[in-house]
């Protein structure tokens, strides 16, 4: 070995810096880190995300989707009064005096003809009578009002005593009164209920024709200001729209937004139609037209002669002007200033005829104008023409006079209190009876208020998958029980409705399960109960699978290791199995679950009203079928890509190891 041998193996060797991975692999940079990460994002859901940001601002922008979502939501208010709309039946004792006249066990028909006027401050009442009848269940008095009977379950103190040689008996009973409202406050001590709901109208400030503020000695309110109540008296609002019906008694209009009004002929002090009056000189109306002939006809100028022509041609029942021969013939159309030098003209033959089409207040002043001049040398062979339908028109209310308090006024518009609400304070402890207590409006403070479109498909759905989810579960224990007759009965439940449409499940859920069930067992099944029992008798079939394939793909290894300790079978599946087995079938319940939501829309053949059936009767009621139905879409869209992201983590948390 020589010398420059032994000074290359002297020197020390460089190794590179180990991996911190441990794989011996260099490290990715900044960059295909960035590339890496990139690569990972669920560019799908982002995608979807950026759309669903797209449409729902184009739809929140738009006047028609504005008002198509609006009502697929309930119509939800930030907050609102309007808690429970409620029905009470309140008790106040109440005294009677009679006389003892005998006793009868024949059955008493007569109810109490007289209730209280008012909750509020009840005195006993006083009444002296013969008691005519008493049987174990009520006691039928004779007083100077008429016969009154009491149910002895009513009946608070009872006294009797003789006087004057006949029997006389004092009671005390609860005499009842049903106080109907809306729930708008509930302490523990107090309801309060507004039973007349406040009525007020907004309208235009150019529509006051006069104003008389009411002095506050001749209003019975707290509070009153002077110039708050006020009397006046405005002009008859005006609609402009499109005609879809005329007749003698009212008419329809589509307004500009889509809605629908129907006024009385009655209500309306002016109705401006487009009308086609002819007009034809007296002495020309009979002469026939011979070829190379002129026909003169009048017009008004800046009148649409045009539209009247063509006008005139659709018209079966109304001649043309003069009477055509065999032959050509030539037209002149004469234009006029004014119509009432146009009627001349017609009268004194420079015209042969006339045509005139308005839709203004004076449409029919040629009628008006040839009734008045009768030797003018004007006839009409056929009224004024109005149009029937399909045509814009004007109408003008007749003015009136309202009464009221100012809510409030801006220099457009005001808005007038016509009636003011009621409110009765119940005590509680005298509520004998709660009849009905119903949510009220839909508001961000009452949201058991919003029952329809959206929420209630909401609330159908989870309420019949948790009812669906106990049925699955329990028939798919019983598919993997080793009793025959157990196994043939889960079978057989499985089989047979997984054969069957859900809908047709649906149907018979409601026309025959629940009349079956109200005839037997006397329970009434609302319309939603009706659509949740269908909708999970229909998917526990499925469900049922899923939870038999998660607990066999359980090894038995687990129930016997289970066994081995000392467990019975029913506490190794509920302790050992059943928690392995639902990890397993979360996905596929999840899928379940976003399936049963789009479904939840067949509920509206049980005319409830879910977020479908709302879609269409908006699409009835406004024929814009392309704006309803893209909302529907878009929300059940919605809905199903939110349980989708929640299920995907759902499946992520609860995977098991590998």
């Amino acid at each position: 070995m020589d010398e420059r041998t032994r000074t290359e193996q002297s020197q020390p060797i460089h190794l590179p810096p180990p991996d911190e991975s441990g794989d011996g692999l260099t490290p990715p940079g900044p960059y295909e880190r960035i590339i890496n990460w990139l690569a990972g994002l669920p560019w799908w859901a982002l995608i979807l995300g950026v759309v669903a940001v797209a449409v729902l601002y184009s739809m929140l922008t738009s006047e028609a989707y504005r008002r198509v979502i609006q009502s697929l939501t309930d119509n939800p208010q930030s907050s609102t009064e309007d808690l429970y709309n409620v029905v009470q039946i309140v008790g106040e004792p109440t005294m009677i005096v009679g006389r003892y006249a005998g006793e009868t066990q024949d059955s008493v028909t007569t109810v109490v003809d007289e209730l209280l006027d008012t909750v509020i401050g009840t005195s006993q009442v006083t009444r002296t009578g013969f008691l005519l009848a008493e049987d174990p269940a009520s006691i039928t008095l004779r007083t100077d009002g008429g016969l009154v009977t009491i149910p002895k379950d009513r009946i608070v103190d009872e006294q009797r005593e003789m006087v004057g040689g006949n029997e006389q008996i004092t009671l005390t009973y609860i005499e009842r009164v049903t106080v109907s409202g809306t729930l708008t406050k509930r302490t523990d001590k107090t309801m309060t209920i507004r039973t007349v709901n406040e009525a007020a109208q907004t309208f235009a400030v150019s529509r006051v024709l006069s104003r008389t503020v009411i002095p506050c000695t001749q209003v019975n309110a707290p509070g009153c200001e002077e110039g708050e109540y006020v009397t006046i008296e405005r002009q008859g609002e005006i609609v402009t729209g499109t005609l879809n019906t005329l007749s003698n008694t009212n008419l329809s209009l589509s307004l500009p937004d889509g809605n629908t009004r129907e006024i009385r002929r009655s209500d309306i002090d002016r109705f401006d139609v487009p009308t086609l009056t002819v007009a034809l000189n007296a002495r020309s109306a009979a002469r026939s037209i011979v070829p190379d002939d002129e026909v003169r006809i009048a017009f008004v100028l800046d009148t649409d002669i045009m539209k009247a022509l063509d006008e005139l041609e659709t018209l079966d029942d109304v001649p043309v002007p003069l009477r055509y021969a065999d032959g050509q013939s030539r037209v002149v159309l004469i234009g006029y200033g004014t119509l009432d030098e146009a009627l001349a003209a017609t009268g004194a033959g420079e015209a042969d005829a006339l045509l005139y089409l308005d839709d203004g207040p004076d449409r029919r002043y040629v009628e008006t104008w040839v009734e008045d001049n009768p030797r003018a040398g004007v006839a009409l062979p056929t009224p004024p023409r109005e149009c029937q339908k399909g045509c814009k028109v004007t109408v003008k209310l007749n003015d009136d006079v309202l009464t009221g308090r100012i809510e409030w006024e801006t220099d457009d518009e005001i808005r007038l209190v016509t009636t003011e609400a009621q409110y009765i304070d119940l005590d509680r402890s005298k509520i004998v009876e709660n009849r009905r207590m119903e949510p009220g409006a839909c508001a961000l403070n009452n949201l058991r208020g919003c029952n329809a479109g959206i929420f209630l498909t909401l609330r159908v759905t989870f309420q019949a998958y948790g009812l669906a989810l106990l049925i699955g579960l329990f028939f798919g224990l019983l598919r993997v029980q080793t009793n025959p007759v157990l196994y043939a009965v889960s079978t057989l439940y499985v089989e047979v409705v997984r054969g069957i449409p859900l809908l047709v499940i649906l149907l018979y859920a409601g026309f025959v399960v629940s009349p079956q069930i109200r005839d037997t067992f006397g329970v009434n099944l609302s319309d939603e109960q009706e659509a949740v029992l269908g909708l999970a008798f229909g998917y526990g079939a499925f469900i049922a699978e899923i939870f038999r394939a998660g607990i066999q793909s359980i090894s038995r290894g687990q129930m016997e290791a289970a066994r081995s300790l000392g467990m019975s079978y029913p506490q190794g599946m509920r302790f050992v199995v059943l928690p392995q087995a639902v990890r397993v079938v979360l996905p596929p319940l999840g899928n379940d679950f976003i399936a049963m939501l789009k479904d939840s829309a067949l509920i509206s053949v049980l005319a409830l009203p879910d977020l479908l059936q709302l879609g269409r009767l908006y699409v009835s009621r406004t024929f814009r079928a392309f704006e309803g139905y893209n909302t529907v879409a878009i929300l059940y869209l919605l809905m199903t890509l939110f349980l989708s992201m929640v299920v995907r983590i759902i499946e992520r948390r609860t995977r098991l190891p590998h």
